[in-house]
């Protein structure tokens, strides 16, 4: 007997759960080859769709016993046609790569135009299967009835949320111990000026040597800070995201509004300091929100650097209290840097003259801000 490797196919997961496609199509093969004197001695198989020309990316079973028939120069069996596939385009590619297999439906000596037809009206049903059970489905879906996923509980879907959120972190954290070399080695190398290297200068010197990223492409500096993140290396960032560098001047600008862009840059406290300029622009946009959100310094549009603050809040003062004094609201201003009484009537009197929709009695208390000995 001719040995031959046997093929066999099912394109749901619940057909090749219960095995009764399987063993009926297994069945039909033995059947063939006891009757051609065919001798089956392997089996392969897939549970996976017919359509497609690129079965053999989707069916690693096929590949497999196509690549042991061509070695063996033995035939590949299957129990119909529509069980290797439902697409003409790969059939005929078979049929003209010269690789021998056989329908155990159709009989040993089945010509290639008996194939052509059948593997067209394979296709032909392909679609209106697809065609039926898209209507059958709309036709629930009009009925209220609940599809896929939404059709079950709800602890089903958390549990299976979560059992693919766990093999996402699993595939992730496999990915990244294959590179924890080629990583390790390019945080080690050395920054500008003596500092640590920047995740972004990490990821060049890995293209440089020509070391794929898990993508397959160039690696990226967000890309290695999040690999490193995983793997648990605390390497120091080369240059804060904006968002954090913003986040960092705002806080520090909350408890000293008087501080200069150097300031800011030698309190900072970072491994990497910041820079002039980027401390000096960070530092200009939250004294630039601080004013818009202050009336009498929209109205009188002061210039903004280290007094805004300062500014900001004596209008604010004289606001609420028109009768207020210089000295007064110095004493409410208490350790404010710059506070000086020439300067608070100053900004007093500019704040007055820029005044709009004020009563008469608050112009004839506010005059008293006019006198210089106050």
């Amino acid at each position: 007997m001719k040995d031959a490797i046997g093929y066999l196919r099912v394109s749901t997961g619940e057909q090749g759960r219960s095995g009764l496609g399987l063993a009926a199509q297994r069945h039909e093969i033995e059947a063939f080859g006891a009757r051609e004197g065919f001798r089956v001695k392997s089996w392969h198989q897939d549970v996976q769709t017919g359509s497609g020309a690129d079965a053999l990316l989707l069916r690693p079973g096929l590949a497999a016993a196509l690549k042991q028939a061509k070695s063996g120069r033995c035939p590949l069996i299957v129990s119909r046609l529509d069980r290797l596939s439902r697409n003409v385009h790969f059939i005929t590619g078979l049929m003209e790569h010269r690789v021998h297999f056989m329908v155990a439906a159709l009989g040993k000596d089945c010509d290639e135009f008996t194939l052509h037809i059948y593997a067209s009206l394979a296709e032909q049903e392909r679609k209106m299967i697809s065609e039926r059970t898209k209507a059958g489905l709309a036709s629930a879906k009009r009925r209220g009835r609940r599809l896929g996923v939404a059709a079950r509980s709800k602890a089903w879907q958390r549990r299976v949320r979560a059992l693919g959120s766990a093999a996402i972190v699993k595939m992730a954290m496999e990915r990244a111990e294959a590179h924890r070399p080629h990583i390790e080695w390019a945080l080690r190398q050395p920054g500008v000026n003596g500092r640590p290297i920047s995740y972004h200068s990490a990821a060049n010197r890995l293209n440089e040597r020509n070391i794929d990223s898990p993508t397959a492409r160039s690696w990226q500096g967000e890309q290695l800070q999040r690999m490193a993140a995983r793997l648990g290396l605390n390497h120091p960032l080369g240059r804060l995201a904006r968002g954090v560098a913003r986040a960092r001047v705002q806080a520090l600008w909350n408890k000293h509004p008087d501080f200069t862009a150097k300031q800011i840059k030698a309190n900072l406290g970072l491994e990497h300091p910041l820079g002039y300029n980027r401390a000096f622009r960070l530092l200009k946009e939250c004294r630039r929100d601080a004013a818009n959100r202050s009336p009498e310094h929209k109205r009188v549009n002061w210039y903004l650097d280290c007094r805004t603050a300062a500014r900001i809040k004596i209008s604010a003062i004289s606001r609420r209290h028109p009768e207020f004094t210089a000295k007064q609201i110095i004493r409410r201003l208490r350790s404010e840097p710059f506070v000086r009484e020439p300067w608070v009537q100053q900004v007093m009197r500019e704040c007055r003259l820029a005044s709009t929709g004020r009563t008469a009695a608050q112009r004839r208390v506010g005059r008293r801000l006019q006198s210089p000995w106050r």
